[in-house]
């Protein structure tokens, strides 16, 4: 008799089933977000690396500082200068085009890293003036973008690699005027000025690339620069294109001369630069003041005659810095300002002008630190340009 087997399947319960599925659907899962966090990761490390590439390639200024954010002892250098706000009602004079030349170059220039503006008479926070009379950095940072954009329109390459270069600019209102020789001191040491050395100068002063030397001045050296005046053979065409293209169709007439006061004069300049840590907290009003006919002493400005010998002087009682030079001879500052002078008069002045000379009374038109080198005793500071190697030298090397 043969046995015949019923074969038999063992079926799972439907709660088993649904554990199964469960598993099935959950590794699944898990196998596709561990899948697309890997290609998460390898995206974002691509997408840094390319980040970090295009930082450094597309800088305008790439090429001159690729090592000074690696470096710590690289100092950061600011640009501080006062302008005076328009409104659209203002009759435009012929050398406020000059001054926004010579602020574009400087906006350029690789060698500065900030370029404050401190825009006086400014009116837009006073109520008892009509909007279309009002004026502010607002206005300002549009101005400058537009004489940007004419700029940009007449060359052939601005190396900017996409990056606006009104992006160095700070502009920062002040509504009490024109500020006097101490005020604008005391601006450039203002927390709005973020670099380590102040280059401190008219508006209308234009720099090259021997500016790129103000990075390494040393912190114990003040220097002042005399101008180069403006020299159409001297000046650099990457300097001088700014005047051409922005303030050469509105001053055709114009002759390009201005003497070069580095040669002439050693004892004028229009520049100052030196490390914020070393007159900070120092400077006192008292000492950029001078007497008026009534013999009160009063505040002076920058374009006054001979005020930068009188601030020169206050500078010395009020700082320690170990000497004074005029180095317009290592970097040079050319001046865009071919159109008619003016200097700030307050009818108080005992300073009078007799011809080209500038009577300038005691003690603001010397000095008691009077060099000696080799036996011979020297004028007072500033040293005359050539100095600078004479001693240790103004600049690390």
């Amino acid at each position: 008799m043969m046995l015949h087997h019923r074969s038999s399947s063992i079926q799972p319960s439907p709660r088993r089933k649904v554990i199964l599925s469960l598993f099935v659907i959950g590794f699944f899962l898990g196998v596709t977000f561990f899948s697309h966090q890997l290609e998460n990761n390898i995206d974002h490390q691509l997408l840094d690396t390319r980040n970090n590439a295009l930082r450094s390639s597309s800088s305008p200024w790439s090429s001159t500082h690729s090592t000074i954010d690696d470096a710590n002892d690289v100092k950061k250098v600011s640009y501080a200068t006062s302008f005076w706000a328009k409104t659209p009602q203002t009759k435009i004079h012929p050398h406020r085009r000059e001054i926004e030349a010579a602020l574009l170059a400087n906006i350029y220039n690789p060698h500065i890293d900030q370029v404050v503006v401190f825009l006086d008479g400014v009116t837009s926070g006073d109520d008892n003036v009509e909007e279309e009379f009002k004026s502010s950095c607002v206005h300002f940072h549009q101005d400058m973008a537009e004489i940007n954009r004419q700029f940009l329109q007449r060359i052939a390459s601005s190396n900017t690699h996409g990056v606006d270069p009104m992006s160095k600019v700070t502009c920062v209102n002040v509504i009490t005027g024109q500020p006097t020789y101490h005020q604008m001191f005391l601006n450039a040491l203002s927390n709005v000025v973020t670099g380590d050395i102040v280059i401190m100068a008219n508006a209308d002063m234009a720099f090259d690339d021997s500016i790129s030397k103000a990075r390494s001045l040393k912190e114990d050296v003040l220097l002042v620069l005399g101008t180069r005046g403006f020299s159409p053979d001297a000046m650099p065409v990457s300097t001088r294109q700014f005047y051409d293209i922005i303030a050469r169709a509105e001053n055709q007439q114009l002759k390009d001369s201005v003497l070069d006061q580095c040669k002439v004069n050693p004892r004028t300049w229009d520049t100052w630069i030196f490390h914020k840590e070393a007159i900070q907290g120092q400077l006192q009003e008292e000492h950029f003041q001078r007497p008026n006919n009534n013999n009160e002493m009063t505040s002076f400005y920058m374009n006054e005659n001979g005020a930068e010998n009188a601030a020169l002087w206050a500078m010395e009682q009020s700082s320690n810095f170990a000497t004074t030079y005029n180095a317009c001879d290592e970097i040079q500052t050319w001046s865009f300002h071919l159109t008619f002078r003016t200097h700030h008069s307050q009818g108080k002045s005992v300073w009078s002008k007799n011809g080209d000379r500038v009577y300038i009374p005691k003690p603001w038109g010397g000095t008691k630190k009077r060099p000696v080198f080799n036996g011979v005793r020297k004028d007072s500071p500033p040293y005359p340009p050539k100095w600078c190697e004479r001693e240790n030298g103004c600049f690390f090397d």
